[in-house]
């Protein structure tokens, strides 16, 4: 075995460019895989204060069309909300929460103002999004309903508004307008799409500033989204097919004004939430878009495997005065094979450890590589979220094998060279 790994050692020596290379090539491609499947993950992996992603679903959205070919989609209204999502089977809590966070503008004890980023919620959103309470209390319901200027904060903004003073109780300015802090949560990644925020307020029934205006006296339009945490073992498409039907009972009410919904397969999971796929007016397939990863996959690691098998074919036609001598003194063809990819795996192995690691640097560092999942202060995602180690070592599994693969034709035709012929060459 030391003599093997010493004739190895020596042949990639040998040629120092071509090894390079080839190192270089597979640390580049582990890297650029690594790269997208980490963006992939951060924003379906589920990670405080969205543990709940294997279970959550969302409603967000309402489309209505009307007999003279017009149609109008947005947000829903409460109302709306709670026809379509309120008291579902296999649900255990059902939130009704705002679209999306808002900036706002707030200022506590110090001179100076700063923008948040403000979410709606009712009492529910903490039952189904882990926010850790770390002073004070959540909104109660009552308070909710009654909409109460009260408020519950991250830490970080409550620093900012009050220093080392005790949080709860004091009152800051949101726009304008006084709200009492009840609680203070710890900071939360701004990548959980639907539960993360920097400031929280309740949302209700009683809540004008969520709705629309009537249209031809139905109110099915406004800034609600609709949590739903799924009980255990309970199937997604059972939750969709009752939403389905609730939405076929609001077509009853439409009918009268010639009008009816178009129903695009909500609640939606977080894969489709995370790709963008969902809209007011859009029927979501997922289907396209795993093959479209599945696709850009293949092409980060076919490409550089061809490229490395090219380098290698390169590399032996340098050295069949070698692989002559060798199999005139005796060198079986089986030990030539195995030489050859013995010293193609180490190469891949070292290579793809180096394109791992630079990965997980750059994607801890540069925070711009998540810009695109929430531009409001993007946080760094921490390296349990990064890497999930059944897709890490899926990927660089799937390197190696078509990185041994590309060596494999190369390496059983240097077998095969006449020993004569390869001594001439």
């Amino acid at each position: 075995m030391k003599n093997k790994i010493l004739q190895i050692y020596y042949d990639m020596r040998h040629q120092p460019v071509v090894t390079w290379i080839t190192f270089v090539g597979t640390a580049l491609s582990i890297f650029l895989i690594m790269v997208v499947v980490m963006m992939q993950q951060v924003s379906i992996m589920p990670y405080a204060p969205e543990s709940c992603r294997p279970r959550l679903l969302v409603g967000a959205y309402m489309h209505i069309t009307n007999s003279n070919g017009g149609d109008a989609s947005a947000g829903l209204s409460y109302g709306s909300a709670k026809k379509l999502y309120h008291g579902l089977d296999g649900i255990e809590h059902t939130s009704f929460i705002s679209l999306g966070t808002s900036v706002g503008s707030v200022k506590g004890t110090s001179d100076n103002a700063f923008e948040v980023g403000v979410r709606k919620g009712d009492a529910e959103f903490f039952n189904i999004f882990d926010h850790t309470l770390v002073e004070g209390h959540y909104y109660s319901t009552e308070e909710a309903n009654a909409q109460r200027p009260v408020a519950v904060i991250t830490e970080s903004v409550a620093r900012r508004l009050f220093g080392s003073e005790q949080k709860t109780g004091n009152t800051f300015m949101l726009n304008h307008e006084p709200y009492t802090v009840v609680g203070v949560v710890k900071d939360n990644s701004k990548l959980a799409l639907t539960g993360s925020g920097d400031i929280f307020l309740p949302t209700g029934p009683n809540d004008n500033t969520v709705n629309y205006t009537d249209i031809n006296g139905v109110n099915a339009f406004g800034e609600v989204a609709v949590a739903l945490l799924v009980k255990e073992g309970v199937d997604f498409d059972y939750i969709r097919r009752q939403v389905k039907a609730r939405y076929a009972e609001f077509d009853t009410e439409l009918a009268d004004f010639e009008q009816k919904t178009v129903y695009h397969e909500a609640p939606y999971d977080q894969e489709t939430i995370a790709s963008g796929l969902s809209g007011s007016n859009v029927t979501p397939n997922p289907e396209n878009e795993r093959r479209e990863r599945l696709i850009i996959y293949s092409l980060l690691l076919l490409v550089p495997a061809i490229n490395l098998s090219t380098m290698l074919h390169s590399r032996l036609r340098r050295r069949m005065s070698e692989i002559g001598i060798r199999r005139a003194f005796g060198c079986t063809r089986s030990r030539i094979m195995s030489d050859i990819i013995a010293e193609n795996f180490i190469i891949t192995v070292a290579g793809g450890a180096i394109g791992l690691l630079l990965s997980v640097i750059f994607a801890i560092s540069y925070n711009g590589l998540f810009d695109s999942v929430d531009n409001f202060n993007v946080s760094t995602p921490t390296l349990s979220v990064l890497l999930n180690w059944r897709i890490t070592l899926s990927a660089l599994g799937a390197c190696f094998l078509l990185n041994i693969i590309s060596a494999a034709l190369p390496a059983w035709q240097a077998s095969r060279l006449n020993p004569v012929n390869a001594i001439k060459a």
